[in-house]
């Protein structure tokens, strides 16, 4: 497959997202195996020589090489150091609370990260040209379910820039003159629709039926937080057609979660 097919071709974006059953965390057809062996695929024509095996461009090691020598963008790093082994521990905790209330997200958080830990107040990062890479601060750490939330919005993170390495989610020359639902602004309309993504994801996780009042309260937060971000990228001509497919998965999940609400709403235990 042309990656190129893909930013112009309305029928080849569908073709595309058939084969990979929709969006990453939000569609129970998505498949996982096919995006990978896509990802891997489209980096290894970057580079064909660099890794012997399929598989070892999905290193995150590895891969940041392969961005480092041939991506049209680079970074100077995020200042960071290896995580402790105590924080790694804590990682591992979570996921495996994570994967046992929503046993099909397994495949998900079962790819390689390398986890890197920064110094200051913030709380977590991740960015393209560093793939497969998630930096957290210590203040994830600080209770499990923000340790949770952070590392599904970070994997969701990782799963939808997989999708944007076959084909951006935006055209060429698209001006990042976006304002996020927090209010930052100067964002890219990929960085909406990567904003709306976490949101949709950590929403069905804290929404899920046996969450309790506490947790549902913050799923109803990030899912106003997502639908901001639904009508901000709504309509945009700058959308790629794999950009439009994402945002019409966004706006489901949304009008799937204000349902939940609205069914919460009525219950005698609200």
């Amino acid at each position: 497959m042309a990656a190129e097919s893909f930013m112009t071709s309305p029928a080849r974006a569908a073709e595309l997202w058939e084969a990979l059953g929709g969006t990453p965390f939000l569609s129970d057809h998505f498949q996982p195996r096919a995006l990978l062996s896509l990802a891997a695929v489209t980096r290894r024509k970057v580079n064909p020589t660099a890794h012997p095996t399929l598989a070892e461009y999905l290193d995150p090691l590895k891969a940041t090489e392969i961005f480092r020598t041939n991506a049209r963008c680079q970074t100077d790093g995020i200042e960071s150091g290896p995580m402790a082994p105590a924080h790694l521990q804590l990682i591992e905790a979570a996921v495996e609370r994570i994967t046992q209330r929503m046993p099909h997200w397994a495949p998900l958080f079962a790819i390689p990260i390398h986890y890197r830990h920064m110094p200051g107040s913030s709380i977590s990062c991740t960015t393209a040209l560093i793939p497969q890479t998630i930096f957290l601060g210590t203040p994830a750490f600080a209770h499990d379910q923000l340790l949770e939330e952070t590392l599904i919005h970070e994997h969701a993170h990782v799963w939808l820039t997989f999708v944007s390495e076959l084909c951006d989610l935006q055209v060429e020359g698209s001006l990042p003159r976006f304002t996020l639902p927090s209010g930052t602004s100067g964002k890219s309309l990929r960085g909406v629709l990567l904003a709306g993504h976490f949101a949709a994801a950590a929403s069905l996780y804290f929404l899920r039926r046996e969450a309790d009042l506490g947790v549902r309260n913050r799923g109803a937060e990030l899912t106003d937080y997502l639908d901001g971000c639904v009508d901000t990228a709504a309509g945009q001509p700058d959308l790629s057609p794999i950009g439009q497919l994402v945002h019409a998965d966004l706006s489901a999940c949304a009008h799937q979660l204000r349902t939940t609400l609205e069914v919460d709403s009525r219950s005698p235990a609200s």
